[in-house]
């Protein structure tokens, strides 16, 4: 069984059965917060977006820091097909897959495919390798997101055909405008329930966070 999952950007249902964290994802690039060393005015990703196109990079980062969300909203800036794999549980034939179905939608509707691959340190080199060719040819944007060094852990040949963004850890005024979301909001928040959070207690949960956002 393919263990390739194709998200739909916009789906909003069985938001009860989601974890906040995921429930509370920006949809829309312009609400992430953080990053903005990367994602500022006149910085490279800012400078992609606005040309209309998206190349293929490592997010490198801590847990918690918006890799994930990051290039959702990357696929959804330039209106590509966002596919995600776990490099945990997925392999070379789940590769061929993503790649097949880019393939298909290219030649079908024209759109191009976003292939996040989550943990990329953990595929082995035939793995890796067996990205190359399609990242080269452009039949995939490869996204791929790791808590370790890729200098040590990705192919310098995969590396060399990507650009490394280093993610960092959220400071506490990113994490506060986060819990207020979360509690202000009532469709994919807390709102709702009618919750209030003390000022002390809102100001010392980012030191507790440790830099992230779930």
């Amino acid at each position: 069984m393919s263990q390739q999952t194709e998200i739909d950007l916009d789906e909003g249902a069985g938001l009860a059965g989601r974890p906040l964290a995921d429930r509370m994802r920006p949809t829309r690039l312009s609400d992430y917060v953080g990053q903005s060393h990367i994602l500022g005015p006149d910085k490279p990703l800012a400078r992609a977006l606005a040309a209309g196109r998206i190349h293929s990079m490592i997010l490198w980062g801590p847990p918690g820091t918006g890799k994930t969300t990051l290039a959702r909203l990357l696929a959804a800036a330039v209106d590509i097909r966002f596919v995600q794999i776990s490099a945990v549980m997925a392999g070379v034939k789940d590769i061929r897959a993503a790649v097949a179905d880019a393939k298909d939608a290219r030649s079908r509707d024209g759109r191009g495919t976003l292939l996040f691959v989550d943990e990329v340190h953990r595929f082995n080199k035939a793995q890796q390798d067996g990205l190359l060719p399609y990242v080269e040819d452009g039949t995939l944007v490869l996204v791929g997101a790791t808590t370790e060094n890729p200098s040590f852990e990705v192919n310098n040949a995969l590396l060399s055909r990507t650009r490394t963004y280093v993610l960092r850890a959220l400071d506490a005024d990113v994490i506060r405008t986060l819990i207020d979301r979360a509690l202000a909001d009532a469709e994919y928040g807390l709102g709702d329930r009618g919750l209030a959070m003390d000022d002390t207690l809102r100001d010392r949960l980012p030191g507790r966070a440790d830099g992230g956002a779930r």
